[in-house]
């Protein structure tokens, strides 16, 4: 029997099997752009708790229920500020003490310049994160204490089209992006100290590497590593993209 080599028969399942690998690229890159948007943007600012109330209570037609979803905002916004300030003000403390930390190095030797400078970083901006939720605390109830306070702050949210502002979205997050950073500086500075200690033990007259400083990085390594894969899991089930929800209200 003749091979058909006719390419119009054949031009069905071809461009089934285009359609398909098309759509399977165009999942895959979707996938990657919500994996960097969430590093980039959803852990500190995520558009779906960001945005989108600030672009609601600017449009609402009704303006009792508008009100109502700014003074809502203000509310929650003061409590997230309030626990960011909290927070803030025990971690630079923290940070504050990592120079009384007892000394892990062979044979007394100074801690090394790159880690004091990422503790003392991670100090600064624990301190700015306490700074700016102490200053957009007292900016919101200075607005409030306005007659028309809702309206006062839909017009600092606001452009002149009506939308939100990209810099306030950013300005309101930044307590919060402080905080972030400053544990970064301290998970990282903790991991150069501890790693540190397994250098230099020729030295002190260790007969391998494998000694006390070493199986004490070891051990660091695998629960700050769980910890931080248990986080970012954790946070990516929490993680919501803004995306139209088909189930019941």
């Amino acid at each position: 029997m003749a091979r058909n080599d006719d390419p119009d028969e054949n031009s069905p399942m071809l461009e089934r099997g285009e359609r398909d690998m098309r759509k399977s690229l165009q999942t895959s890159s979707s996938r990657i752009a919500s994996i960097f948007h969430f590093f980039l943007g959803g852990i500190v600012s995520p558009d779906a708790v960001a945005y989108e109330p600030i672009e609601i209570l600017l449009n609402t037609e009704d303006k009792t229920e508008r009100d109502e979803l700014t003074r809502q905002w203000r509310n929650h916004k003061l409590e997230e500020l309030n626990f960011v300030g909290i927070v803030s003000a025990l971690l630079a403390g923290v940070l504050t003490s990592t120079g009384s930390w007892p000394n892990i190095l062979p044979n007394d030797a100074p801690t090394p310049v790159c880690v004091r400078a990422t503790f003392y970083s991670g100090i600064i901006l624990a301190l700015f994160s306490l700074l700016t939720s102490a200053s957009q605390t007292i900016r919101l109830h200075r607005l409030s204490s306005h007659r028309d306070a809702p309206l006062r702050i839909r017009r600092l949210l606001s452009d002149p089209a009506g939308h939100p502002r990209k810099a306030q979205i950013y300005a309101w997050q930044l307590p919060v992006a402080f905080l972030t950073a400053a544990v970064g500086c301290m998970v990282l500075g903790m991991f150069m100290l501890v790693w540190s200690a397994t250098v230099g033990w020729r030295e002190a007259g260790e007969g391998s590497w494998w000694n006390e400083n070493s199986k004490m990085a070891v051990a660091f390594t695998v629960v700050a590593g769980a910890s931080i894969g248990a986080f970012f899991a954790g946070h990516w089930s929490l993680y919501e993209d803004g995306e139209e929800w088909d189930g019941v209200e």
